[in-house]
């Protein structure tokens, strides 16, 4: 299977699990607050749902690995996502819909380590970065579409779900019928890694942790607060979410950039631009210019930033690729889980001003930390 044909069936799933199943929650907020009424606390709450069950699902992915093979592991990811939308797209009350989101949340974990599986087995060495950089820019795309059908939608979240749920349908039956049915799992030897790379790793889970835990505000509460500004054009709020989406696919490029410019330039740079949309959108949000401004920022790097994870955490975990992705997507999983806890009880107690500045400085402290590329 070439690097092309697994980027085509690889990009879609996770434009699925992230974009509709994960990161779909935060745009449609509104839209669902206005239905069941929840308050900035338990909407951050139930945010942390996601989060808590990726980190679980990929623990299971990680470890599986070396039992299950990825096809069958993405094939748990995808009927995850279907059941999950569409209990979101039945919910009544916040505790369905919380189980929804937690169902669906587990796809994200499942599907991303499997991917890196195959690239490694599958795909020449030369071109494995691109192939997991483009496959992880699913996200962008997923976000955009859910952006667009939002607008086009308006406010029938219900139905929505339902249509995200039926993609994601189509999705699965591609990737079942075009992933290898073979269980490359079994090419691997029997330890999944070394004391050494945990050594090395160290600062690539503190760099993950603090990362997901500076930027679950904005996937959260970024277009719910655009949206409820009186000085913002409401084409702004509503074309937010295609902004972001639109914008990281540029984050596809890390693969390449990577290659030319090296890890620690594409971390620094990634990290920096991540935590100044953060930072214009706590400062400036009545700013039409910088409103379009922090969006573009924040989607091309957050994807950008995401490739440089995957790329330093298989540099680090060389002998199991699924542990080198899964490691840190844990931790910014982790890391956005507790976030999101955090940012629903800021917002509540400071106004998401407060909330957007004090995240973009938890984003710029991570600056301190450097990839080990040896």
């Amino acid at each position: 299977m070439n690097g092309k044909k697994l980027i085509a069936v690889g990009l879609p799933m996770i434009a699925v699990t992230y974009g509709l199943s994960r990161f779909s929650y935060g745009l449609m907020l509104p839209y669902i607050n206005g239905t069941l009424h929840m308050d900035p606390s338990v909407s951050g709450f139930i945010s942390s749902l996601s989060y808590i069950a990726y980190c679980l699902a990929i623990i299971f992915a990680m470890i599986g690995s070396n039992k299950i093979s990825p096809r069958s592991i993405l094939i748990i990811a995808g009927l995850s996502s279907i059941i999950g939308l569409s209990i979101i797209a039945i919910s009544t009350n916040a505790a369905v819909l919380g189980l929804g989101i937690f169902l669906a949340g587990l796809s994200t974990g499942f599907s991303s380590p499997p991917y890196a599986d195959i690239v490694s087995t599958e795909v020449e060495i030369k071109l494995q970065n691109q192939t997991n950089s483009w496959i992880n820019s699913g996200t962008s795309i997923g976000t955009a579409f859910t952006g667009a059908i939002a607008i086009f939608m308006v406010d029938s979240w219900r139905e929505t779900y339902l249509i995200f749920a039926l993609i994601a349908v189509l999705v699965l039956i591609v990737n079942y019928k075009a992933l290898p049915k073979h269980n490359i799992a079994k090419k691997k030897i029997a330890v999944g890694f070394t004391k050494k790379e945990w050594l090395r790793s160290v600062q690539l889970i503190l760099a993950s942790l603090f990362i997901g835990i500076s930027c679950s505000a904005y996937w959260t509460f970024s277009r719910d607060f655009m949206i409820n500004l009186e000085n913002v054009p409401p084409y702004l709020g509503e074309w937010f979410w295609v902004m972001i989406g639109v914008a990281g696919l540029l984050g596809g490029t890390a693969g390449v950039f990577i290659n030319h410019f090296g890890l620690v330039s594409a971390y620094r740079i990634s990290i920096f631009i991540l935590s100044t949309s953060s930072l214009i959108l706590g400062t400036f949000p009545d700013n039409n210019i910088l409103g379009f401004l922090s969006p573009i920022l924040f989607g091309s790097s957050y994807i950008f930033m995401t490739g440089v994870l995957i790329v330093w955490g298989i540099s680090v975990f060389k002998v199991n690729p699924s542990f080198g992705l899964g490691v840190p997507f844990l931790l910014l999983a982790l890391g956005q889980a507790a976030g999101a806890i955090f940012s629903g009880q800021i917002a509540g107690l400071s106004g998401y001003d407060t909330l957007f500045v004090s995240a973009s400085i938890i984003g710029y402290l991570t600056l301190a930390f450097k990839p080990r590329v040896n």
